[in-house]
């Protein structure tokens, strides 16, 4: 827009913007980047809060769960966040996740404070990410 004077002007005007239907898939992919930037700026329960009104559309959407389940494990909802690995773990089938989904499950037990399988898992994914197969060793005093 052109001012009196010549000069360019910005304009703010919006009220055509809702004549443009967004697709389901663009409604989702806008609420996820929403939701990161509430993340990532620490607002991790508005994060939370985006992404729970799109996963009960989207409950099989593996890309939204993961980021569904950091987001709970930033926010301290270990438990919850493990009720949506778990689904991750069914839905999943990508031999590549397996170690990502690995660590998001020890991060997860100890939010949920459950130090000890943390840990085994997180051993766990050390041993899958190197390349060896984790054996539990066998505690002294055992044959």
């Amino acid at each position: 827009m052109l001012t009196s004077d010549g000069a360019h002007q910005p304009t703010t005007d919006v009220s055509d913007a809702g004549d443009l239907p967004l697709s389901p898939g663009q409604e989702r992919d806008l609420v996820c980047a929403l939701a990161y930037l509430h993340l990532t700026c620490g607002q991790g329960a508005e994060c939370v809060a985006l992404l729970r009104l799109i996963v009960r559309d989207n409950s099989q959407d593996v890309d939204l769960l993961r980021i569904f389940a950091y987001a709970l494990i930033a926010e301290g909802l270990g438990d919850q966040a493990l009720r949506i690995l778990d689904r991750l773990d069914t839905l999943d089938d990508e031999p590549s996740s397996r170690t990502h989904l690995m660590l998001l499950r020890s991060h997860a037990l100890r939010r949920a404070g459950r130090m000890d399988e943390a840990r085994a898992v997180f051993q766990g994914y050390v041993s899958l990410r190197n390349g060896a197969v984790f054996v539990k060793q066998p505690s002294e005093g055992t044959p």
